[in-house]
């Protein structure tokens, strides 16, 4: 048996949820379709005021690999993860957003890296960006290394995709501190800060997360917002003895400016322009990806 648990070694997946409707069912489907078998998956509902919870209990009844809560109130994103990660068992913790869905080779593809690589302390991967829909509309590329890129990256943008993420919980800190309880969106930026103090990050050449792009969202509600709220936590990070580079320090004054003089509307379309989002015509992702079906 101890030869089988370091083969595989067990995967913690955590995923907030409040009110994520007819993207739920899908999200934890793909998680559930995993090739990788040895994972426990924490499911957390924030109070939602929708069918989530219903959902989520009948996935629940039905795979007994997932664990249940549920916040009396509503907490808001960060201290939701936080009761996930308090709850996991795992040596790697693994993160699933609620509206996204994750290629069945996701897991295994990112337990094999650190088991290459085992410096490594963040991992993610590239991204296919979908709307309401499941219609491809376009690709998040990142990086894939070295970890100086991916840090340097961090000054002026997100280098790894936290809906993608998995951490090797071994080489942190039994009281690391996870997310911030007051914020509701860029909460990671920090996340990541912290984590940098442990070991490197990378991301996989592989696409293996379909990142769904909601009008709705926090972060496209008042980008600007999502913009001051990110720059505090660079602007932190210099103050505690992170250094970025000339280039890093350029792009996030002219981020600083466009960002102040640009309509809400104009902001995300230079945004993807800058970050080097590419665009395409329609598709519908694969059928087995998109199943609303419980």
């Amino acid at each position: 048996m101890s030869n089988l648990k370091t083969k595989y070694p067990l995967i913690s997946v955590i995923m907030p949820v409040y009110n994520s409707g007819e993207f739920l069912a899908p999200a934890i489907v793909s998680i559930l379709s995993q090739s990788y078998k040895n994972f426990e998956f924490i499911i957390v509902d924030d109070a939602s005021t929708d069918n989530s919870w219903k959902t989520i209990r009948s996935f629940a009844k039905a795979d007994k690999r997932i664990r249940i809560y549920r916040n009396s109130i509503n907490l808001g994103v960060s201290l939701t993860a936080n009761i996930a990660t308090s709850h996991a068992k795992g040596r790697y913790l693994a993160r699933m957003d609620s509206d996204d869905i994750s290629s069945p080779d996701r897991l295994q593809k990112q337990i094999n890296f650190f088991k290459k690589h085992p410096q490594t302390i963040l991992i993610g991967g590239q991204c296919t960006i979908i709307n309401e829909l499941n219609q491809v509309i376009g690709y998040k590329n990142f990086p894939l290394s070295p970890h100086e890129a991916l840090m340097d990256m961090l000054f002026w943008a997100v280098p790894i995709q936290q809906g993608f993420m998995m951490i090797n919980l071994q080489k942190l800190p039994s009281n690391f501190t996870w997310y911030e309880a007051g914020k509701k969106t860029a909460e990671e930026i920090d996340l990541f800060f912290r984590l940098s103090e442990y070991g490197k990050f990378a991301n996989l050449a592989d696409n293996l997360y379909f990142y769904r792009q909601l009008s709705g969202s926090l972060s496209h509600q008042n980008p600007k917002k999502t913009f001051y709220l990110t720059l505090q936590s660079r602007l932190l990070a210099v103050k505690n003895g992170y250094q970025p580079s000339i280039k890093a320090w350029f792009l996030n004054f002219a981020q600083i400016f466009l960002v102040a003089i640009l309509p809400t509307s104009a902001i995300y379309n230079i945004w993807y322009l800058v970050r080097g989002v590419s665009q395409l015509k329609l598709r519908l992702v694969p059928t087995s990806l998109s199943s609303t079906k419980a």
